[in-house]
């Protein structure tokens, strides 16, 4: 389907954007105008940069750095951003017209259709179809998903469709006697003791039940437990409602206001970045999350490091009133490798093969295990003898950023055997527990708008409510508003193409690969 942008609005903002982003970019170690070349430095090497999130430490040059430089003969620039102010970084680094060589995106995926409808990005399309394993190392039903107008112009970081846990302090159970919660209710009533009690033990009323971000973050996968579905819920009639206006999301919202007036929830959610979400959890300042699995290990260790007393369970979601169990589904992929239109032709060859062979079983073996004499030894009987601690502080996820399609991706494999086995029991449990968006890939004219330009209202709307600012009354209102301002043009246009698809058999094929 033909998608919408604004092009006239994006020229202005390449032009105001343009100079602060190249600013931005140059104040990063390593970055440089492309077509430089530092000190010493072979002429006949092309130069490829890359702008990615960094969520814990950036890449450490290495024996693995220098392998990936001289497979390619290549000179590589990682340009590392903290993960809490990556997505204002990179809108600001595209708009610019001068990003990287390659762009991880991992922003709204309305701004992006409109930056490709108006030629920022190659068309990877013809790359791909050359590649050796980019094709067979990431399912299909991942690149239907991707796909724009018969194009493919980002490359998917493959991972398992559901990937969240609950964690909780097992200690803070312990002390308050406290039962392992299962429902909807357990957990309120274990986060309000967390919030009102001393389950640390100092003495203080200073700790909250669930940790929680700006804009509700953290927080977004309690809801499916109220019915509330995963962008879109799917009714008995066959029709598509938005999941952010509905009845069941309202109810969730109001167990939430609930809850953070009883302490339930970090008080001072509204205004923390993720990773102070992160860092007033693991000092004991929340002891419930939501979170990824592989988060699992950063947090144990982080908690044992400043309170050895402290244990972590995972969880699966919880039961909600109605039996409902299960987190959001996701497209099985995250973020995007984008190249810049104005990169080269020979510079894309290259960077696509750099992808394709990250996508292969040597890259990944590497990034798992790193190298042999290095990070591992071979034992007589075959096994791997891994320094755990060398693979720790290199991170080499974070300089081999692509990989093949793995259920058990996020497995920390430079953790203690016993903390893999529980990344991988979570895994397995969570695996069939996904609630799928029945339009998972379908992006309406008029949603381009709703969310582009409205999203922050809504973050804001929502925030106001669970803390109280306004009276419960204002759903109905923000209801109203929100299919006003083009959300009853996107259900129209989202329920036209899943009654198309669905009596074409294409959901299937696009769901299933």
């Amino acid at each position: 389907m033909r998608r919408r942008f604004w092009a006239a609005g994006l020229t202005a903002l390449l032009v105001a954007a343009g100079l602060a982003a190249t600013a931005v970019l140059l104040g990063q170690p390593g970055y440089r105008l492309h077509g430089s070349a530092g000190p010493g430095e072979a002429s006949d090497r092309l130069t490829v940069s890359i702008m990615q999130p960094m969520y814990d430490r950036k890449p450490q040059r290495s024996e693995v750095w220098d392998l990936l430089e001289n497979k390619f003969n290549i000179r590589y620039e990682p340009v590392s951003i903290p993960a809490a102010s990556y997505s204002t970084k990179l809108m600001m680094a595209v708009s610019s017209g001068k990003p990287p060589d390659i762009v991880l995106w991992t922003s709204f995926m309305s701004e992006l259709i409109n930056f490709i409808e108006s030629g920022l990005f190659h068309d990877l399309t013809p790359y791909i179809g050359n590649s050796a394993n980019l094709k067979t190392a990431i399912p299909q039903r991942i690149w239907n998903r991707v796909e724009l107008n018969g194009s493919y112009y980002g490359i998917p970081r493959p991972r398992a469709e559901v990937d969240q846990a609950v964690m909780i302090r097992k200690d803070w159970l312990e002390a308050l006697r406290l039962p392992v919660p299962e429902t909807i209710d357990d957990y309120y009533n274990t986060a309000v003791k967390f919030g009102q009690s001393d389950p640390d033990g100092n003495g203080r009323k200073d700790t909250y039940g669930f940790a929680a971000g700006e804009g509700l973050n953290f927080l977004h996968n309690l809801l499916p437990a109220f019915g509330a579905g995963n962008s879109w819920i799917l009714r008995a009639d066959g029709s598509l409602e938005a999941s952010k206006v509905s009845p069941e999301r309202e109810s969730g919202l109001l167990w939430l206001r609930k809850l953070y007036a009883e302490r339930g929830i970090d008080q001072s959610f509204s205004s923390l970045q993720q990773s102070q979400v992160w860092d007033r959890f693991t000092s004991g300042k929340t002891g419930i999350i939501v979170a990824p699995i592989a988060d699992y290990e950063r947090f144990r260790a982080r908690l044992a490091s400043a309170n050895p007393r402290a244990e972590l369970l995972m969880l699966g979601p919880p039961v909600g009133p109605e039996g409902i169990s299960g987190f959001g589904e996701r497209p099985g992929y995250y973020g995007l490798f984008l190249i810049p239109k104005r990169v080269p032709e020979e510079k894309v060859k290259r960077i696509v093969e750099l992808l394709d062979w990250q996508s292969g079983e040597e890259a990944n073996r590497i990034r798992k295990f790193g190298l042999e004499g290095v990070h591992h030894t071979v034992k007589e009987d075959g096994t791997l003898q891994i320094n755990r601690e060398s693979l720790q502080v290199e991170d080499l996820g974070s300089l081999l950023l692509m990989n093949p399609y793995d259920p058990y991706y996020y497995v920390s494999t430079s953790a203690p055997e016993y903390v893999q086995e529980k990344q991988r029991a979570m895994l397995d449990l969570v695996r069939d527990k996904g609630i799928p968006n029945p339009a998972e890939g379908f992006m309406p004219n008029t949603g381009l708008s709703v969310a582009s330009i409205y999203t922050k209202k809504i973050q804001r709307f929502e925030t106001d409510f669970v803390k109280g600012n306004v009276p419960v009354q204002d759903f109905a209102w923000f209801r109203r508003e929100w299919l006003d301002r083009g959300g009853k043009e996107a259900t129209r246009e989202v329920n036209e193409w899943y009654r198309t698809y669905r009596s074409n058999g294409e959901q299937g094929r696009r769901d299933g690969g």
